[in-house]
């Protein structure tokens, strides 16, 4: 009996040793309304400030700090989990007694239940903060580097954008000496007809303009809900400027009633437009012999919104499979050396932030498609 205590004894040391190691707190804890803890180990006061015995009795509970627009979130995540005992993880922000809140990563799982049927979870909570930090300067950083090659990105294409822009400014002036002259000789509904085609023209200047400084804006980080169909026919429009300098089409073929998707669209129309101007350059190279048509389709597939962009141009070679996502090496896909070589770099990082991939696949006789999926924005009940 002596050997049985002394070795049950041993093995407390030993985990309490192992909790003290343990850059975080292990806990037991009830499934009830702010989660009261039965035991918590003593990694607890270096993680929130309260002492191990606080939590033990009671005295204050664990969702009582949790940060009040997350606590409700991480309940349901929970309690989702216990229902059908199963293990979870969840990610939050903790207000701890002292100094600014905290990221927390907790794994937990159910290991027995109440004659209630209340949950009994063991689980273990450690600091994520600096992790989180991390990751918010590498998104910042990936956000300067796109901003500069879509500014990059619109210089290449200033040519082309002088071209579109040059014919309505053109026809502007024109009718407007017109319109000069006809009001000269007092012919009233041949001026407004004419004044009613300067309007048309400005527009269409206009909205040349308003698409170069969309693209050419800082993102917010921010995802909201898209409709995809306006957001490809905006970016369709962009890279049709340079489409009818290259003389190419872009055929652009969507469902009907799209679901909105989450994502930031000027990042998401960055990625496409580089994907369309890649095209156009690959069938350029091989001087359009298999067709002069670049095709941009929306799919949905397994509750995901999938883009497509299917170009007749040289495909990839075999050689390049396993670079071609790296940077300065993404330009082999159109066979010149044009722009900074990020292009897919930055393209599949901006995709792969929004939890999706980019990938492609080569056609035959020719060419080759890209595609990204994205995520159905969640449907909100009226």
């Amino acid at each position: 009996m002596t050997q049985l205590t002394d070795t049950h004894d041993n093995a407390n040391d030993g985990l309490q040793t192992l909790f003290k190691n343990l850059p975080g707190m292990a806990y037991r804890c009830l499934n009830l309304p702010h989660w009261p803890m039965s035991f918590v180990s003593e990694g607890c006061e270096a993680l929130c400030g309260y002492r191990s015995q606080e939590l033990e009795m009671q005295s204050i509970l664990w969702g009582d700090f949790t940060h009040r627009h997350d606590v409700a979130e991480v309940d349901r995540q929970v309690r989702a989990a216990a229902d059908f005992d199963q293990p979870f993880e969840v990610e939050y922000r903790i207000v701890p007694r002292t100094g600014p809140h905290k990221w927390v990563w907790e794994r937990g799982r159910v290991v027995g239940r109440l004659d209630d049927g209340t949950a009994i979870i063991e689980g273990f909570i450690t600091d994520i903060t600096s992790l989180r930090h991390a990751e918010r300067m590498v998104n910042e950083q990936r956000e300067q580097l796109a901003h500069v090659e879509r500014l990059n990105t619109l210089g290449e294409m200033t040519a082309a954008i002088a071209h579109e822009l040059n014919q309505p400014l053109t026809a502007i002036a024109i009718y407007s000496k017109s319109a000069k002259l006809l009001a000269q000789q007092g012919q009233q509904e041949k001026l407004l007809d004419v004044m009613d085609k300067m309007a048309q023209q400005s527009h269409r200047a206009g909205a040349v303009i308003e698409r170069m400084q969309a693209m050419s804006y800082q993102s917010s980080h921010q995802q909201d809900q898209v409709n995809p169909t306006d957001l490809l026919k905006e970016i369709k429009d962009l890279a049709e400027i340079e489409a009818q300098v290259r003389h190419f089409t872009i055929d652009l073929k969507i469902p009907q009633h799209l679901p909105l998707i989450s994502c930031d669209p000027i990042q998401i129309q960055q990625v496409i437009l580089n994907l369309l101007r890649n095209g156009m350059q690959a069938m350029q190279t091989n001087q359009c012999s298999s067709g002069s048509a670049i095709e941009l389709r929306a799919v949905i597939d397994q509750q995901q919104l999938w883009i497509k962009v299917t170009d007749q141009g040289t495909g990839i070679e075999d050689s390049m499979a396993d670079k071609l996502f790296l940077a300065f090496a993404s330009n082999k896909h159109t066979g010149k050396a044009v722009g900074m070589g990020l292009g897919l770099t930055i393209g599949k990082a901006i995709i792969e932030a929004h939890g999706g991939r980019l990938n492609y696949r080569n056609l035959t006789p020719a060419g080759a498609e890209f595609f990204f999926n994205l995520a159905i924005a969640p449907q909100v009940q009226a």
